[in-house]
């Protein structure tokens, strides 16, 4: 270990950030996506999708953690207690503030720069007297079947609320007909209180305009209603002989974190099974309630789901916003959209079941999105026809809802090859969709195993063994994504393929670890959590450290989604502390105090925001100009050192050495998307005095000189190390 306990005693207590605001603080940073103008306009919409997708996910499984918390420490100290309420409280606030922007982008923003550009959501009181009957007749024949209203008595259980769908709530009294009415001589009556659950399969938006309307000023040529404007408006045929006083949306997120005991794995199915069924009834911890609903609504809502009031979040714009990362793709729009970056072919790859001499000849390192994913597709399907081929190993974490990597492995395995697959069943929420492949898997005649009791597999590896002219041949796979063919298009991240005869040794030993009862042996090449994986990275710090002691410069660069693990983050103040230069680019939670006088001042953290999510692993150690670059799966947090199973591998190409080393080098230049992480867990523009540059932008125009001019294969030129050793 790089720290002994009495180490650790020398450095501050206050040393950690607060994980749940940092990670705020990254959404909030998406949210800046979808301001900037700079930005093509559907860009922005689906930056808007995706900061509510982050949000949902965040409470359902951070917020609902430290309410967890919150409940077990009841019988803790009192100052135990008040840390984790204040941290709620907290989060609260921030959370608050960042959906008020959020609103105010799209109501200020980005809705009237879509009506500028064609597009408009247009309400009941908007609508051509055309567009209104056809919308009749859609509620009618389409919506009024299959809605529900469920009335809520005081006396009576509150009527089920699946999580995250999306619900009306009418305030009604007996007498008079229509919607909307007058309050006026309610008292005579007793209020009613009903929701009406939104079907989750019916179109959340639909269309009802396609050319020019007239009378529309703003000049909007497309023009959608939303789902719950739509019933909203004709609620009257669902209350007969009532009076509707008041209706508003409203959406409860719900606790969906999820842990198994250590199941066999005969069990393992039934209990992701029975999770999934828990998962939309767990406890509240946020209610969403749009912002025209009346106090008394909202009060009433607030105790049907027994919600403190800081759980309420009051919404101007549309609820359940995810859905606007879809909207942003609907073809023919005629708002702007972001120049297309189609994935580049590798020329070093050559076509068809060439790739077998390909990859046995020498590694290959594809860098996606801005390469294709394709090589990987054809080695599998390489494999599944082949008949020199005879088994196949591979885990498989999250997979596309049309997975082609599993249908290549149902072929193989009908073709009578031996097929292996470690389905990672509580992936989470892709536990459903892993749960029907492990099924079909089965079905076909492959071996699906589920990993390692108490751990989840999230390694992402694949071994495929063959009888070649000269006997039998490996061929492997690593990267730092998952096998899922359309995350590959929007996915940074790492492909490793290789023949390698030290690295197809650990994988083949490796897979006899999380299939069977092997015990593991020394490995030639990986690295593998839980087993040594932080001691390894541990060291390899610990050597910057005695490099920098006896005269050499010592630097650590690093790139990965968070930073939570405290003993790396402890020996990574001990390195700063010793002079070391560690430059980390760490996209989301960060516990790290970057930039503190007799702390960290030689560490620097950068966040990176931009079109593709940023999601490979990357760590580089300078080893006295003898440099090691390892790729991986694992982030630098307990979970994933101390409760998953891990891969990291280095790279002994130098070539392949060389090109990490300037895609770090491109991240830590960036001074357009790139932010600097400061020592209060906050967010800052590069220095705007810098020439502008892009590292996604340049990846993807390299990608694109590799495919033009594929004899200047070292592509060198830009190399900016900005901060050199001392």
């Amino acid at each position: 270990m790089i720290t002994t306990e009495a180490d650790s005693k020398t450095l501050p207590p206050d040393r950690y950030l607060n994980r749940a605001l940092t990670w705020l603080s990254f959404n909030g940073r998406v949210l800046e996506e979808a301001i900037d103008s700079s930005n093509a306009l559907l860009e922005r919409v689906r930056f808007l999708g995706i900061f509510h997708s982050n949000l949902d996910e965040f409470f359902m499984i951070r917020v609902a953690g430290l309410r967890w918390l919150l409940e077990a420490e009841a019988e803790n100290p009192i100052t135990e207690t008040s840390r984790t309420r204040e941290s709620l409280s907290n989060i609260a606030s921030r959370a608050k503030e960042l959906i008020q922007a959020a609103d105010q982008a799209w109501e200020r923003d980005l809705a009237p720069a879509l009506r500028e550009q064609g597009v408009r959501f247009v309400r009941s009181d908007d609508l051509e007297p055309n567009e209104r009957e056809f919308l009749d007749r859609h509620f009618t024949n389409e919506l009024l079947p299959i809605l529900t209203p469920a009335a809520v008595e005081e006396e009576l259980p509150v009527p089920r609320v699946a999580n995250l769908q999306l619900h009306l709530a009418v305030r009604l009294v007996r007498g008079g007909e229509g919607t909307n009415g007058s309050e006026s001589g309610a008292d005579a009556q007793p209020e009613r209180l009903a929701f009406v659950p939104l079907p989750r399969l019916s179109p959340r938006w639909m269309q009802v305009g396609g050319a020019r309307v007239r009378g529309d000023g703003d000049g909007a040529r497309f023009r959608f209603a939303l789902l719950e404007d739509v019933v909203g408006a004709r609620l009257g045929a669902l209350f007969e002989g009532y009076r509707i006083l008041e209706v508003a949306p409203f959406r409860v997120t719900r606790d969906a974190d999820f842990a198994t005991d250590d199941q066999e794995a005969e069990d393992l199915l039934e209990a992701v099974r029975q999770m999934l069924k828990q998962r939309m009834s767990g406890d509240p911890v946020r209610l969403e309630v749009a912002e025209s609903a009346s106090e008394a609504l909202a009060s009433r809502l607030a105790k049907a789901f027994a919600v403190e009031p800081e759980e309420i979040y009051r919404l101007a714009g549309p609820l359940e916003g995810r859905f606007f990362m879809d909207f942003a793709r609907v073809p023919g729009l005629p708002a702007t959209r972001a120049e297309a970056w189609p994935p580049q072919p590798d020329p070093d790859i050559p076509p068809g079941d060439a790739l077998w001499d390909a990859i046995a000849a020498r590694d290959r390192l594809l860098f996606h999105p801005y390469e294709s994913f394709e090589p990987v597709l054809r080695l599998l399907r390489l494999a599944a026809e082949d008949p020199g081929v005879l088994a196949i190993k591979q885990i498989l974490y999250r997979t596309s809802s049309t997975s082609e990597v599993v249908r290549a492995l149902e072929q193989a395995a009908q073709n009578g090859k031996q097929v292996t697959v470690l389905l990672e069943l509580q992936a989470r929420f892709d536990e459903e969709r892993n749960v029907a492949w492990a099924r079909r898997l089965e079905d076909a005649g492959a071996t699906v195993l589920y990993g390692l009791a108490g751990l989840k597999t999230h390694a992402k590896a694949l071994l495929i063994v063959r009888r070649g002219p000269a006997g039998i041949e490996r061929y492997a796979h690593v990267g730092t994504g998952n096998y899922n063919e359309r995350t590959a298009l929007e996915y940074s991240d790492l492909s490793l393929l290789s023949a390698d005869d030290d690295l197809c040794s650990d994988l083949t030993a490796f897979f006899n670890v999380v299939t069977g009862y092997s015990e593991p042996l020394p490995w030639r090449r990986l690295a593998m959590a839980p087993l040594g994986l932080r001691a390894k990275f541990l060291g390899l710090i610990r050597r910057e450290v005695e490099r920098q002691a006896s005269g050499e410069p010592g630097q650590i660069r690093a790139k990965m989604n968070s930073l939570l693990d405290k003993q790396i983050i402890d020996a990574l103040y001990q390195a700063s502390r010793a002079g070391v230069r560690v430059d980390l680019n760490v996209r989301g939670s960060c516990l790290l105090m970057p930039g503190v006088p007799g702390l960290s001042e030689n560490i620097r953290v950068v966040t990176l925001v931009d079109r593709f999510l940023e999601h490979s692993r990357i760590f580089e150690f300078r080893n006295g100009g003898d440099t090691d670059v390892y790729i991986g799966s694992a982030d630098w947090m307990p979970r994933n050192l101390d409760r998953r199973v891990e891969l990291v591998v280095p790279l002994t190409n130098p070539e392949h050495r060389a090109r990490l080393s300037r895609i770090l080098d491109a991240i830590f230049a960036d001074t357009v998307k790139a932010r600097d992480f400061k020592a209060d867990g906050t967010l800052a523009k590069r220095d705007g005095r810098r020439k502008p540059f892009r590292a996604q932008e340049f990846f993807w125009k390299e990608a694109c000189d590799r495919v033009a001019r594929p004899e200047e294969s070292d592509r060198s030129a830009f190399q900016p190390r900005t901060r050199a050793p001392a």
